[in-house]
């Protein structure tokens, strides 16, 4: 090999690295940003998850209240849902208000 064969494959190589590190770097930079993103909507959905499963414990609670007491099938739709809304990290009014509806009579 001659010494501009050499310089070629050195200024090649040299030029393809450079590119196989930007794309690399871009590629890194374009997971961390998603990583991000998908951690906010995460915690959006999960926001979100815990208004309409607070509503429901609501609702439950304010029939309850209503009709005196409730039903078995109405006191297993409540488990169901408060074990969403604690597994989802969230008690304060809502685990009152499971709390308050389970002392209420079976009808």
């Amino acid at each position: 090999m001659d010494v501009a064969s050499i310089a070629a494959t050195a200024t090649i190589t040299a030029i393809c690295g450079g590119i196989v590190g930007a794309i690399v770097s871009a590629f890194v930079a374009g997971i961390k940003s998603a990583g991000r993103g998908a951690a906010k909507h995460e915690k959006a959905m999960a926001d979100g998850m815990s208004a309409l499963l607070w509503r429901e414990l609501k609702n439950i609670h304010e029939a309850a209240v209503h009709h005196g007491g409730m039903t078995l099938e109405e006191r297993k739709q409540l488990e169901y849902v408060y074990a969403a809304y604690s597994g989802l990290g969230y008690n304060g009014t809502g685990k009152r208000l499971y709390e308050d509806s389970m002392e209420m009579p079976i009808l």
